[in-house]
């Protein structure tokens, strides 16, 4: 395991036990697994800034089917591991998508996305998954 995303596992662990929505008595809901593990394939096929934006957009319930659950908690985590191991406090950025946006260096902030999916991957299949 690469170094970086063994790094993020305690924030990762943080950040999924502080975002509201996202552990439900101890559980998790599959789709969110399922929502993390097909970030990785989003963002190949797709780009980051277009991944990012489906599901920033899908975390709205104007735009989110109604048997999905909001993907706004485990994005929530994402971005607080993101920020937390780039040491960034000064961001005045709400969410992933505007804080990537307004980066200069996106190759960097990618790969470190990336790392915290895998991350946030890894810690959400240690609880476990319900319906």
């Amino acid at each position: 395991m690469n170094k970086r995303i063994e790094q993020m596992i305690p924030l990762a662990f943080s950040a999924v036990e502080e975002s509201q929505g996202l552990v439900e008595n101890g559980a998790i809901s599959k789709q969110y697994n399922g929502y993390i593990a097909s970030f990785g394939a989003s963002v190949v096929l797709s780009g980051m800034l277009m991944s990012l934006i489906y599901n920033h957009r899908n975390s709205t319930d104007q735009h989110r089917v109604r048997s999905e659950k909001d993907k706004s908690p485990l994005f929530r985590a994402l971005f607080q591991v993101v920020k937390q191991y780039r040491n960034d406090t000064a961001s005045q950025s709400g969410d992933l998508l505007a804080y990537y946006q307004a980066c200069t260096d996106k190759r960097l902030l990618k790969s470190q996305i990336m790392d915290a999916a895998v991350a946030i991957k890894l810690v959400v299949r240690t609880f476990k998954l319900v319906d």
